[in-house]
């Protein structure tokens, strides 16, 4: 793999379409993964932490109808009484997202459906402070979460490289040359965990138990994209090593020397030679290049 270059610093205008190029990257993976993996992730990990001290409360369940494009279908509500007063709520779990075909607030939905039939009171859970604030289950849906996490660890180390590339290109920092040497592997890196992980996400948390081979075949190219976040991460801290065949520092194979291993040695046994030798001059001579 060659390596791909990007030298801004020879022109402003240049620079300028460098640093904007990183910025599209850090306002792109940056929105996009706040609202679709970091949000909800904050959202219902803050919920789960409300809900700790809610107290639990028999309650009946009711049947709801609603109607749309598709035709009608039901729900179920808890309603419960605290006080001497009757509330009700639909919040099925603490799940960001209220729909109910979401998994989560799915399989509560289908126990809730199970008392009902079964004429059973459910036990909720009620805030102490306000005793209008319900919810079904308290638990922390894992299989709601799990799947968001590596979808906004990705866009968040490509919302972070592209606002550290922008920075460094436009302040012309030492350590965004590295970056714009492995510019070329960011940005496709950059579209194909864009793509992937998103699909990765809405699999495993909307899949069913069938799915797991669909699963794992994406999961094959979400690790391609982890490797290429990876190739780009050391380019950007280490640097492509010269004259190597890969870009790659961890399997360069070019053998790099330390300064102080190099010598000067010559004549016929190749003994060290003796006095001052002085190095440099245009041209080269071969494999003797030394100048004396």
């Amino acid at each position: 793999m060659s390596t791909f270059t990007v030298s801004p610093y020879s022109s402003r205008g240049k620079r300028l379409g460098v640093t904007l190029t990183w910025l599209l990257m850090a306002i792109v993976f940056g929105i996009t993964g706040w609202f679709f993996a970091i949000k909800p992730l904050v959202t219902t990990w803050g919920n789960w932490n409300l809900a700790r001290d809610y107290q639990p409360v028999e309650a009946t369940i009711v049947e709801r109808t609603g109607k749309d494009d598709g035709g009608t279908f039901n729900w179920y509500a808890a309603r419960y009484d605290v006080a001497g007063r009757t509330y009700e709520t639909e919040r099925l779990t603490v799940v960001e997202d209220e729909a109910i075909d979401e998994p989560s607030n799915d399989i509560v939905l289908k126990s809730l459906a199970k008392a009902r039939n079964e004429q059973k009171t459910a036990t909720i859970w009620v805030s102490p402070r306000r005793p209008d604030i319900a919810v079904v289950s308290r638990d922390l849906p894992l299989r709601s979460l799990w799947p968001s996490i590596p979808f906004a660890v990705m866009f968040s180390l490509f919302a972070a490289a592209g606002a550290l590339g922008a920075i460094g290109t436009l302040a012309n920092l030492s350590y965004c040359r590295r970056m714009n040497d492995a510019m070329g592997i960011w940005i496709f890196g950059a579209l194909w965990c864009g793509f992937i992980f998103p699909v990765f996400a809405m699999m495993a948390t909307k899949g069913d138990a069938d799915d797991w081979p669909f699963l794992v075949f994406v999961g094959l190219f979400a690790l391609i994209g982890l490797m290429l976040a990876y190739l780009a991460v050391s380019i950007s801290i280490w640097g492509a090593r010269e004259g190597s065949s890969t870009t790659w520092p961890l399997f360069s194979s070019r053998p790099q020397l330390r300064g102080d291993t190099l010598g000067t040695r010559g004549g016929k046994q190749g003994e060290p030679v003796k006095g001052t030798v002085e190095r440099g001059g245009l041209g080269g001579r071969g494999a003797d290049f030394d100048k004396d």
